[in-house]
């Protein structure tokens, strides 16, 4: 059959239009059993799960509900590069973006202005002096009405909270006050994370966790996504039980469903089930390559696949795929979805695969690591330094530990006389 599909469906949120966006979560998005738990829980939460198992999603539309309702703050601490980071602690990442947000409130309505006491403006004009400077508050007064900026202006500026950490339970209590009377019921945090961290981030998360003070503030939730590196265990060490644990457990017949609702809106009602895409062999064959490849079957794992078959049916025009399709799909979601990322270097050496662990001996690790070290550029014998013998040698190990088919490689390239290089895009 000839098959067209909208490739919108399946990308990120931050890729689609924002009417594409609404079309998702009204037409695809179907809410796990925690959601509810995470919106009406009042201490700390904590997400865990494998990954591509919906722990992001939960979070974004834990962050469209409760917007309006609570001062929402998204923490990207985890996503910023070198450049944009800044050494700070949680309290200061969750007041520097609540003042912008309060500062738009009340600058779109100013007669909220009558609703604060004094100390409320003082600590509103602290805010905004603080973490943006004079000149971003003298812009906010300007845009106000003279009424309302009169009164900011006649309260002196003060440094009422000198450093990060002068007085924790004042500033979060001030907070807190503010936003009740602006009409906010709680302050919730949202921190994601990605599904591999640096030893510093990894550092800076477990800090996070541990500073038990925020923790203990009714009104303040944070709500953190973690990756599949941390355990039960260790969060409850970390926190010392001030925070509430839930696991993303994969449901079924949910993600039955939301694959479902995926292909019917990417083929307009023409597809609902991932049995149409492919013969009953070449199904079976995919569920045993996503247990192999990631050890648990997940939905967002199942989406990719899926999207990567309607690709394929749309370039074959041909529907359902037959078993002969397995090596290209394969291939399509190791160079779409699989790069490599090099381990730690302690006792268990290795790289990961996608979330596929694999453990090297030190000779074929180092030479990965100058491999990725210099990606896409090409590496000789000398630039390895061993001889050229071992260069092969090295490359051939390498090959068989890494390639899913070392006879077709993927990662790693070479060109005869010119050395080894591995793809940019893939690590």
């Amino acid at each position: 059959m000839q098959l067209k599909y909208s490739r919108w469906v399946f990308q990120p949120s931050d890729e689609r239009l924002p009417e594409e966006n609404e079309r998702w979560w009204s037409e695809c998005y179907l809410p796990h059993a925690v959601q509810n738990i995470l919106e009406n829980r009042e201490r700390w939460c904590i997400l865990l799960g494998k990954p591509q198992s919906g722990k992001s999603t939960a979070l974004e539309a834990l962050r469209r509900n409760m917007e309006g309702k609570a001062l929402v703050v998204q923490d990207d601490v985890l996503f910023q590069t070198k450049d944009e980071k800044t050494e700070t602690n949680i309290l200061h990442r969750i007041l520097v973006p609540a003042s912008l947000i309060l500062r738009q409130d009340l600058s779109k309505t100013p007669s909220k202005f009558s609703l604060l006491s004094s100390t409320q403006i003082e600590f509103m004009r602290w805010l905004v002096e603080k973490f943006h400077g004079h000149r971003a508050f003298m812009r906010w007064l300007d845009g106000l009405p003279q009424e309302f900026a009169q009164t900011l202006q006649e309260i002196p500026y003060e440094d009422i909270y000198p450093s990060y950490t002068s007085d924790v339970g004042g500033q979060i209590e001030e907070l807190k006050n503010l936003c009740a009377k602006l009409g906010y019921s709680q302050v919730v945090v949202v921190l994601d994370s990605p599904p591999f961290l640096t030893a510093a981030q990894e550092q800076d998360l477990d800090h996070d966790l541990s500073w038990l003070e925020p923790m203990q503030h009714a009104g303040l939730k944070v709500v953190m996504a973690l990756p599949a590196s941390y355990t039960q265990q260790r969060v409850k060490e970390l926190s010392r039980g001030r925070a509430d644990i839930f696991e993303m457990d994969a449901v079924s017949t949910l993600d039955g469903e939301i694959l479902a609702r995926h292909l019917a809106l990417a083929t307009e009602g023409t597809l609902r089930k991932v049995e149409q895409l492919g013969s009953p062999k070449l199904i079976s064959k995919l569920k045993d390559f996503v247990q192999e490849e990631l050890g648990v079957s997940t939905i967002g794992t199942w989406l990719k696949i899926v999207k990567i078959i309607l690709d394929e049916a749309s370039a074959e025009s041909t529907l359902p795929l037959t078993i002969e399709a397995l090596p290209k799909i394969k291939f399509s979601f190791y160079t779409l979805f699989s790069p490599l990322r090099l381990g730690p270097q302690n006792e268990t050496l290795g790289v990961w695969r996608g979330h596929k662990w694999i453990p090297l001996d030190r000779a074929v690790y180092d030479f990965l690591a100058v491999l990725i070290h210099h990606k896409g550029k090409h590496i000789d014998h000398e630039a390895a330094r061993t001889t050229k013998g071992n260069l092969h040698t090295l490359a051939r190990r390498l090959r068989v530990a890494i390639e899913p088919d070392p006879t077709q490689s993927i990662y790693l390239k070479n060109n005869k006389g010119e050395g080894y290089w591995l793809e940019k895009s893939l690590c």
